[in-house]
């Protein structure tokens, strides 16, 4: 028998199983707001996510059950109020939880001796994802002060794929912490570069300690600006439009890391996307990342691009089913003249009236220097969310 075939086709079966699934739709009429003592009112929300999948770096192949590869599970507490006709004013808090089996821990091999492959690996810490409290006014804008999303968070990502919680322009989604096979000398060695070194979309800051301001929207455009913890500082960009039966979204960021820093100076990145009317879509992203002092002597600036085009389907009634090709280049990452080349395709399909989705998903990671080549690592994922 062989494993990989089998395998492969019992993921495609239960993912084909699971979409055509005759679910009828209905509505979730159960009310997830609280009141609190006052007369603020308090959201309770979070997901929880699975995976299986499966991973071949031409000398191993295994297969794993893990939380998500670009989303993990959570739970948040949002609390609003009003303060006036014309301003709110909120609270957030939302927590990582503890994950079994996160993804980048199963790996395929132990670094030294093929076959040693790692199957468990919980992480038992809760994480913060958010902690902040913003004031909003309907004229002046948005302020937000505590850990959040930067104002360069997310510029990197825009899409209207659908597909956005398996699979985005950071190129890479499960087994990111297998290595690469070296065969530059005719056989399969080890090494020690992993499939989440090579990869990267520059999308700004992430979530960290801001006081972000974030304009109201005028003729489409919406501008953000924070002051980071530590003296950093990033600018972010959204622009919206709807012409004729086409939706356009362009974001943009710069990341200024000089404060704390020494080698790199910040990065840069925008993207774009189109989505017509009739479901087909596409998006292009582009980022690049400053080197600064020592570490840009001789060193070029790495770089990244992606692509990808999908369509938007109608074919059951619980949801929309979405079909995305996506492909990204990472250039100079990991030294002069490398090439980091991920290519995928993902099916998702949204399961609207509880919420939840599952996506069907294929990457090959493909790794070269000016001096060595290497395997590629396949892999197929199957991965349900369930928000609550």
């Amino acid at each position: 028998m062989n494993i990989k075939t089998t395998l492969k086709s019992s993921v495609a079966a239960a993912a084909l199983f699971a979409i055509a699934a005759p679910v009828a739709p209905s509505v979730n009429a159960a009310d997830d707001t609280l009141k609190s003592g006052n007369k603020n009112s308090l959201t309770v929300s979070g997901q929880v996510v699975r995976t299986l999948f499966y991973a071949d770096d031409g000398l191993d192949e295994a297969s794993f059950q893990s939380d998500g590869g670009i989303t993990s599970s959570r739970v948040r507490w949002v609390a609003k109020g009003t303060v006036n006709e014309n301003m709110t004013m909120g609270a957030t808090m939302e927590l990582n939880a503890p994950l079994s089996n996160p993804q980048a821990s199963l790996l395929l091999n132990n670094g030294t001796s093929p076959g040693a492959s790692t199957d468990t690996a919980t992480q038992t810490a809760w994480g913060v994802r958010h902690q902040f409290i913003w004031v909003k006014h309907k004229r002046m804008g948005k302020v937000s002060l505590g850990q959040t999303n930067s104002a360069s968070n997310g510029r990197s990502e825009t899409t209207f794929s659908g597909v956005n919680m398996a699979a985005d322009s950071g190129g890479t989604t499960f087994g990111t912490g297998n290595r690469f096979i070296d065969t530059t000398a005719g056989t399969q060695s080890i090494s020690a570069t992993t499939v989440g070194a090579v990869f990267t979309n520059f999308d700004g800051r992430s979530r960290t300690d801001v006081l972000r301001y974030d304009s109201p929207r005028f003729n489409g455009l919406a501008l953000a600006v924070s002051a980071i913890a530590g003296g950093d500082w990033d600018v972010g960009a959204d622009y919206r439009v709807k012409t004729g039966a086409i939706k356009i979204r362009i974001q943009a960021q710069h990341n200024n890391n000089g404060a704390t820093s020494a080698t790199v100076g910040g990065s840069t990145s925008f993207s774009a996307a189109a989505l017509h009317d009739s479901g087909l879509n596409a998006a292009f992203a582009y980022g690049r990342r400053e080197l600064d002092g020592n570490a840009s002597a001789n060193v070029d600036d790495p770089t990244m691009w992606d692509f990808d085009i999908g369509y938007r389907a109608k074919i059951f009634g619980i949801g929309p089913t979405n079909f995305s090709f996506n492909r990204q280049t990472t250039d100079d990452l990991s030294g002069n003249d490398t090439e980091a080349v991920s290519t995928g395709f993902t099916i998702a399909q949204i399961i609207s009236p509880v919420g939840a989705s599952m996506a069907l998903g294929y990457k090959n990671y493909a790794f070269d220097t000016a001096t060595n080549t290497f395997d590629d690592i396949d892999v197929i994922s199957l991965q349900t969310v369930f928000k609550f």
